[in-house]
């Protein structure tokens, strides 16, 4: 799996979980976990997006 599929994997899983924390009706422990663990994909995602970003346009130099 490339950099750009798994990155956008990442985000798109982080997003997913963000609206599901948003939407449900949870509280404590679980909630936590849930954003938390959002955020983490969201952050990591979009880490590896970026390095890909700049690896594409450092090669078409």
């Amino acid at each position: 799996m490339n950099n750009r599929s798994l990155g956008l994997l990442l985000v798109g899983t982080g997003t997913v979980f963000l609206v599901l924390a948003l939407t449900l009706h949870i509280a404590g422990l679980l909630y936590g976990v849930i954003l938390g663990s959002s955020i983490v994909l969201n952050i990591s995602g979009a880490g590896i997006l970026m390095k890909f970003i700049a690896h594409e346009k450092l090669a078409h130099l």
